[in-house]
């Protein structure tokens, strides 16, 4: 039977067709991520039906034998490796009643240098189960005709990224080399270690002072990466029949260095910098409180961050500091009878809160009058927290979309062209905690873009309506995107020369560092792709040169904000209360 055959005889009414796979694994024992991906494969209606056991794992074997067989050289990693470095998502979840209606088999390979091969009789058992694609939790570096024995092949995780750094340990190396951005990548295995076919990928900030939760934010992050492929694949199938980009696509080309388990010296390095990097988090965590600012350039936005060079302080008129422990940030404006309009996150320390604040300017070539009313005057301020105003104009009305995740719902609002009030139109999405959403319309269909408050900086989602009365549609790639450098919305997106932008935080070095410039290459229901060109970076020889997240299009106006760090009193008390009562553990 091909393969577009073989589809027709599963083919129901146009529905997603659910996959078969199997998973390698030791046991019934897995770690919490393991089962967390199993699980979540099982509640998209994907079907484990075998479990490829590794017949060489003898029960109960002794801890006095693991230590003899441990090499003396790395015996500091292997001895802390499950004590202070084993995270939450490593512990062990028996999942034996879940899974004791799934059929085992119990496979003995050969060992060639670093390499394992299945037997040829083992192999013949697994093609026949007709499998999907392969879930490897178990077994070393497989290599041979196991490779090609699922329809879709054997997937396996690598929790670094793979054209910087091959073997392991994960997510160790980034911190021990000072390496602010961590990769993770689930790939279809090849014959070339960690240079496998790309399935999904994602970059995480490293977390410098702590290789426990650096180790456990990959693992749980990732869990959920097989259930996306898997469904993705479904849908290709449904729709056209065969998935031949998932078979034919090439291997990574990385030629990355091996990594190994460190050494003892390697280790005691590693300590000192783990002890050094929790000082530092800490002291800025406490006694470093943001202060960000707005600033009006007077040219459009893409001269400015298309241009060669960076923003220079002189080409920026900063508004005056907001007199109150607080500041402003997240410009977006209109223009109206000759004024420029500025909405912008108004925070207060005090209150621990933010509203929308309006700024008025007389012209805005005299952004620098005197006269100039420059002081903020609330706007919008009946939720719990709100911050980036995403303000568009659309058929000569003006629209805003703060963030107000506190809520769990993202609201529309509109200006009142009489009284210059913004009241509520339309609540957008419920039940979602969304972070600084963008609402687009771009090719006859509404996008909505915006981060979700679990993974703010580095989870991208995308939702699309037909018309902004309808309901918006989660995109199907959802995550679209999960990059620290370039994910989370930061501004305006423009066309300039057919051409559409997105201007997207990069936070790898700290929040709000800079703004990546990315190139939507995809946008359809049915695919996303971008390319980052650039990156923006904070205004030189400015104050406020700390950090910049945010560029936002007013005409040939653009609106940036800067950032600066400043003791506060009330900012540490909040700290030191967070800290204590562990407020908010989902946001990473």
């Amino acid at each position: 039977m091909t393969e577009i055959e073989t589809f027709a005889s599963l083919h129901l009414d146009g529905k997603p067709i659910p996959l078969r796979f199997g998973v390698m694994c030791n046991g019934m024992v897995f770690q919490r991520w393991q089962a967390d991906a199993l699980n979540e494969l099982n509640e998209h209606g994907h079907h484990l039906v075998l479990m490829i056991r590794d017949s060489r794992r003898p029960p109960g074997t002794s801890r006095l034998r693991n230590l003899l067989k441990k090499k003396w050289n790395t015996l500091p990693y292997t001895f802390l490796e499950n004590r202070m470095f084993k995270p939450v998502a490593k512990m062990p979840v028996n999942l034996q009643k879940q899974l004791q209606n799934v059929e085992t088999l119990s496979c003995l390979v050969e060992k060639k240098g670093y390499s394992e091969y299945f037997n040829d009789p083992d192999i013949g058992a697994i093609r026949e189960f007709r499998l999907d694609f392969i879930l490897r939790f178990g077994f070393g570096i497989i290599r041979g005709e196991i490779l090609s024995a699922a329809r879709f092949g054997v997937w396996s995780f690598h929790h670094d990224d793979e054209m910087l750094y091959r073997g392991g340990p994960p997510g160790f190396w980034e911190i021990y080399r000072n390496d602010p951005v961590n990769g993770a990548m689930l790939q279809r295995l090849t014959p070339n270690l960690d240079g496998g076919v790309v399935l999904k990928k994602g970059y995480l900030k490293t977390i410098m002072h702590s290789y426990r939760e650096n180790l456990n934010q990959l693992l749980m992050v990732s869990s959920s990466w097989p259930a996306q492929v898997a469904d993705d694949i479904s849908h290709k199938l449904s729709d056209l029949g065969c998935v031949t980009d998932t078979l034919a696509t090439p291997g990574s080309n990385t030629a990355a260095p091996v990594f190994k388990l460190p050494g003892n010296g390697s280790m005691l390095k590693f300590l000192f910098l783990l002890i050094r990097n929790r000082i530092k988090f800490y002291y800025r965590e406490l006694w470093s409180a943001e202060i960000w600012n707005v600033g009006v350039i007077m040219k459009p936005v893409h001269e400015i961050v298309l241009a060669n060079q960076r923003i220079r302080d002189k080409e920026v008129t900063w508004l005056p500091p907001v007199a109150r422990p607080g500041y402003l940030a997240d410009p977006f404006g209109f223009i109206e009878n000759n004024r420029l309009h500025i909405l912008a996150e108004d925070y207060s320390y005090r209150e621990q809160k933010a509203i929308i604040s309006e700024m008025v300017l007389p012209h805005p070539d005299g952004v620098g009058d005197p006269d100039g009313v420059v002081e903020p005057v609330r706007a919008i301020y009946d939720a719990p927290h709100l911050s980036y105003p995403y303000t568009f104009d659309f058929l000569g009305d003006v629209y805003c979309l703060p963030e107000s995740y506190r809520s769990d719902k993202l609201t529309l609002y509109l200006r009142d062209r009489v009284t210059g009030l913004f009241t509520r139109k339309k609540i957008i999405l419920e039940g979602v905690r969304a972070v600084d959403p963008i609402l687009l319309f771009y090719d006859n269909m509404w996008w909505l873009f915006f981060s979700e408050r679990k993974y703010s900086n580095t989870h991208l989602f995308l939702y699309y309506s037909p018309g902004l009365r309808d309901d918006f549609i989660p995109h199907r790639m959802n995550p679209v995107k999960i990059d620290i450098r370039s994910a989370r919305p930061a501004g305006t997106p423009f066309i300039y020369e057919n051409i559409l932008y997105r201007p997207a935080q990069d936070c790898s070095a700290t929040y709000g560092a800079r703004v990546a410039i990315n190139r939507i290459v995809h946008l359809s229901p049915e695919e996303f792709a971008e390319e980052t060109l650039k990156y923006i970076e904070p205004v030189q020889g400015s104050r406020y040169g700390r950090g910049l997240h945010t560029i936002s299009a007013v005409g040939n106006i653009t609106l940036i904000d800067g950032k600066r760090y400043q003791f506060n009193c009330h900012y540490l008390l909040h700290q030191l209360r967070k800290k204590m009562s562990r407020k908010d553990p989902e946001h990473v």
